[in-house]
């Protein structure tokens, strides 16, 4: 080995060892301040919940946070650590999931999932999104995805099907970002969120990407009388707006 390749080994290691030594210096500078917000009996139970968490692999990071929130806030600090220990128990059954689909989740990928669970992903969709994945898959940014999906007000199955959609052509970490904002795009246009969902689902399987989905055939136009295309979806049923004049006026009069 040359000299000259030697030293451009030792400088890269050298680099290496060098973030990781400011990385886990934040680390304990954040621990620190965390530590600082609690006193006595409930400074010894912070610690011992985070030092449960590292056993477990859990990501500490979302504990830290969420402590530091709290003092900022002015909680008691009682009802931090009850905050804390319900987190703790989220990043578990996360994990444990994650786990359990034979996946070995990092800890940001721990802490994806447990930020989907507390937004409604369930449990049985998590499960099928690991069940299905292949070897580097994100699986977590997918939950998170459903989650933004739920929040639409696409039913659970439906968005599974869509992320299946997404699976189905190649799992590409860069149309998961573009399939709420394509749903969100035709619900603007008056699509109920579930007929979206299968619209921007049946563009994926038609080898198009997520922005290419148009509405239903058949759709009619979102525009009603002085209603822009923006506007909010219409009701299925729901005719044009009455005229001034027969505001009030009873049938068959």
């Amino acid at each position: 080995m040359s000299r000259v390749l030697l030293l451009s080994m030792l400088i890269a290691a050298w680099c290496v060892l060098g973030a990781a030594g400011r990385v886990h210096a934040q680390d304990a500078a954040k621990y620190e301040r965390a530590r600082a917000t609690f006193a006595g009996e409930d400074a010894r139970a912070f610690e011992r919940l985070l030092a449960q968490a590292r056993q477990q692999g859990l990501p500490a990071d979302p504990l830290l946070d969420k402590a530091l929130e709290g003092a900022a806030k002015g909680v008691p600090p009682g009802r931090v650590l009850a905050v804390l220990e319900e987190l703790a128990a989220g990043l578990t059954r996360a994990r444990g999931l994650l786990t359990a689909s034979g996946l070995d989740p990092n800890p940001p990928d721990v802490a994806a999932v447990a930020d989907g669970l507390r937004r409604g992903v369930p449990e049985h969709a998590v499960r099928a999104l690991g069940a299905g994945a292949q070897p580097g898959e994100p699986v977590a940014l997918a939950v998170h995805t459903l989650a933004d999906l739920l929040d639409r007000g696409v039913p659970v199955t439906v968005a599974l099907d869509v992320l299946t959609a997404w699976r189905g052509q190649g799992a590409q970490t860069a149309d998961l970002a573009e399939l709420p904002a394509a749903v969100e795009r035709l619900m603007r246009q008056g699509v109920l969120p579930s007929q979206a969902a299968q619209a921007v689902a049946a563009a994926m399987r038609a080898g198009r990407g997520p922005g290419a989905a148009g509405p239903p055939d058949g759709f009619p136009p979102a525009r009603g009388r002085g209603q822009s295309a923006d506007g909010p979806p219409i009701p299925p049923g729901a005719g044009p707006p009455h005229e001034k004049g027969a505001r009030g006026k009873k049938s068959g009069s």
